[in-house]
């Protein structure tokens, strides 16, 4: 017994020291290859991955995932001058699709060398590439894409070659990102627009916390006044490129709070006003529906509202906070399927007696299984295809790639495919279709190369007594095809040529003193013809101008143009008694013409020789003409889309007048 207890103490004794030892970390796979591609100016130091040449030496990266690495190459000859240089992961777009790609230092023999903005593209849908010094490139491609969301101020060259005169060692340190960064805020207006926030930097009086956006999940924003903040004329929530970063992506408010208590907050919807931030409106009175691109986390729309909180709870703001979720967009792949005597059917959703559906959840480009399995074996096969149920709308322009088909488990050959929608909804690629003739017009494959694609891509003679299939695709990030405007016809075209048109005054100072666009769905011409007939601004609900809450008559009058045929127009604002009241600068400004959008992009009518003389001041001279709507604008300034560079000007006082100036010709009087 005594040396049975001896047994047993030894025992624990060696189980507690295995214990102390330390588990050894599982290695992380390898998913990929990083390296520098390069050439000298003489092309006599080249490397493009794989094996190097001799007298290379290649400082390559195992790509695990998200994370820090660092490619390089050294030269036993220093490589005199540079040709070409950019980093590359060998098939990124396919092993880790749509990862961004950021460059965070580049040393030179030894030393860090100045480097401006790239941008993250592939050349062949294969590797992933950020160019570093690429002379062959003239204008960024379509899929160009960074990890901070715009892509305007990135470059295929961003770095001085003078730096690689003489080299016998280049480094590359880079950061591989699966989720791309941006940053949500509180847009927001007092009653009296004294406190604003509209993102960026916070005027005095204002401090803003914003949150820094790195994929879907919760978020807190918020803003506090030195002064109380006094009424509410606008708040929304909203993501600095969100429809660029995470396209489709909802908006969802768990809790607002006003000086720390919670408020009572109805249902919103996730829409965006310029294709780039996306939103979610707080208060805002100027929405009178819902915008076309109104989407909502939990796919219903019902009830959702432009105003989700009762303004009186803000009487007095010193803080407002919001708690919300990043919602990511998801949908289901399914097999779609019929065996020859449509015995065995699968079409999505709940599966008949007899199937078992193995769907699988699509939270964005990646590798996905999808398959079926059938009580009694399945003969022969009339159908099949790999569908997304609401792929056109929840990822549109995204591509589907079939890789593996197993019948029983065993792979069968799997021919060329191609992405497309019998219905503009469910994205598929088909695997077996004998009702299809040719290519359909959406047919879109990755690689762009749709030769041999077709829409048999299996043998049906290898589905004999199936009892499981089991299909695994890639599903590839892409962006939808610009639809092409349909043209004018000659009898369109000699009608609209003969008629009259107009030309209105418009524009919108800081505190959102405005006269909006003819057509504006709220204040326009013919929805409210009482404020479209002078400037009005916004005090507190005791003005009640037009009989819209806080809204004030600011006076002033306009001239507007009866464009009668080709000549030069005018149209003005003379300022009321009231002027612009303390602004001192516009958001816009700009005359909204009923002239076709049509006309002016397919060349039929030009205007031109936009001058705009204010007060006293001189005559600018200044063109833009905006066509992106039903009607061409002549576009003076535009802080929205930013697409008017700014001039030098003073906002008018009382009693002044603007006057814009321009030259229509190609109509046919």
């Amino acid at each position: 017994m005594k040396n049975l207890t001896k047994l047993l103490s030894l025992l624990t004794a060696l189980m507690l020291v295995l214990g102390m030892v330390p588990a050894v970390a599982e290695e992380a796979a390898v998913l990929d290859t990083a390296y520098l591609m390069y050439a000298d100016a003489a092309w006599a130091n080249q490397y493009w991955g794989g094996e190097a040449p001799e007298g290379v030496t290649a400082i390559n990266a195992d790509i695990t995932g998200e994370g820090d690495y660092t490619v390089g190459l050294e030269f036993a000859t220093p490589a005199e001058g540079l040709a070409f240089a950019a980093l590359g992961i060998v098939n990124g777009e396919q092993t880790l699709p749509h990862y961004y790609l950021r460059i965070n230092e580049i040393r030179v023999n030894g030393e860090a060398i100045a480097l401006t903005k790239g941008y993250t593209s592939s050349d062949d849908g294969v590797c992933t590439r950020m160019n570093i010094f690429n002379e062959w490139v003239s204008e960024l491609p379509a899929d160009a894409r960074s990890f901070d969301g715009t892509v305007a101020d990135a470059a295929p060259i961003i770095v001085d070659k003078e730096a690689f005169a003489s080299v016998e060692k280049v480094e590359v340190d880079f950061t591989l990102m699966k989720n791309a960064i941006d940053t949500a805020y509180i847009m927001y207006a007092d009653a009296a627009w004294a406190n604003q926030y509209w993102g960026g930097e916070a005027p005095e009086g204002v401090t803003a916390t914003n949150a820094t956006i790195t994929g879907a999940g919760d978020y807190t924003v918020g803003l506090q006044f030195a002064t109380p903040a006094e009424g509410l004329a606008f708040s929304a929530l909203g993501i600095v490129n969100g429809e660029i970063t995470y396209p489709g992506y909802f908006l969802k408010i768990n809790e607002l709070r006003v000086n720390g208590a919670a408020v009572d907050v109805a249902k919103g919807y996730t829409s965006s006003d310029d294709g780039v931030c996306t939103r979610m409106n707080i208060f805002n009175e100027w929405v009178s529906e819902l915008p076309a691109d109104a989407r909502s986390f939990d796919g219903d729309l019902e009830g959702a509202a432009p105003i989700i909180v009762d303004k009186e709870a803000f009487a007095a703001v010193e803080s407002v906070e919001i708690d919300f979720t990043l919602v990511p967009v998801t949908d289901t792949a399914y097999l779609m399927y019929a065996d020859a005597a449509w015995a065995n059917q699968y079409w999505g959703g709940e599966a008949p007696e007899g199937v078992t559906a193995i769907n699988a959840e699509i939270t964005g480009p990646g590798t996905y299984t999808v398959g079926l399995e059938f009580a009694s074996a399945a003969d022969g096969l009339a159908f099949s295809a790999v569908g997304i149920t609401t792929g056109e709308q929840t990822f549109p322009g995204y591509f589907i790639n079939v890789t593996d088909v197993q019948v029983n488990g065993t792979s069968i050959a799997v021919g060329k495919g191609y992405t497309s929608s019998d219905d503009g909804v469910c994205t598929r690629q088909n695997l077996m279709n004998e009702w299809v003739t040719e290519l359909p017009a959406d047919a879109h494959r990755a690689d762009g190369d749709l030769e041999g694609a077709s829409w048999i891509v299996v043998d049906k003679e290898q589905f004999t007594g199936v009892t499981s299939v089991m299909v695994t695709f890639d599903f590839i990030y892409g962006v939808p095809a610009e639809k092409e405007e349909e043209k004018l016809t000659e009898e369109q075209v000699n009608e609209m040529l003969a008629a009259d048109y107009h030309a209105y005054f418009g524009c919108q100072s800081t505190s959102y003193i405005f006269r909006n666009a003819w057509d504006d769905s709220s204040y326009g011409l013919e929805v409210m013809p009482e404020v479209f007939a002078t400037l009005c601004g916004w005090g507190t609900e005791a003005d009640n101008f037009a009989g819209v809450a806080t809204a004030v008559n600011y006076g002033g009058s306009f001239v507007d143009a009866d464009i009668t045929g080709n000549g030069t127009y005018s149209v003005t604002c003379t300022t009321g008694e009231m002027g612009f009241g303390t602004d001192e600068a516009f958001r816009l400004l700009f005359a909204s013409t009923d002239i076709p959008s049509a006309l002016v992009k397919e060349g039929y009518v030009t205007i031109s020789d936009v001058s705009v003389k204010i007060g006293d001041a001189r005559t600018v001279d200044y063109t833009e003409i905006t066509t992106d709507g039903d009607y061409a604008r002549i576009t003076l300034l535009d802080e929205y889309n930013q697409s008017a560079e700014p001039f030098g000007y003073t906002v008018p006082g009382p009693d002044t007048t603007i006057t814009i100036t321009f030259t229509v010709s190609g109509l046919a009087k």
